[in-house]
């Protein structure tokens, strides 16, 4: 979860290198809240497709914050990010 308006730089850039599509649906659902079938009416796309691209989003955030601070898997097992 989003927790303020300001975004780290890592997140920033990580976020601004997905494509529009799969920004917007990050936007809409993990920063404004809205849910699957809100963030569905909002861009005339089915509810199965705000999933897909949400779902796919995240796996490339993940991916390119791999590493970093903002990584939770190395957050986690206190292991220090290389």
């Amino acid at each position: 979860r989003i927790i303020d308006e300001t975004f780290d730089p890592i997140l920033e850039s990580a976020v601004a290198s997905l494509s529009d599509d799969h920004r917007l649906v990050v936007e809409l659902v993990d920063a404004r809240g809205l849910t699957y079938e809100e963030a569905a009416l909002q861009l005339g796309v089915p509810i199965g497709t705000v999933m897909s691209r949400l779902h796919r989003a995240r796996a490339r955030l993940r991916t390119a914050l791999r590493g970093s601070h903002l990584d939770r898997a190395a957050s986690a097992t206190g292991v220090a990010p290389v």
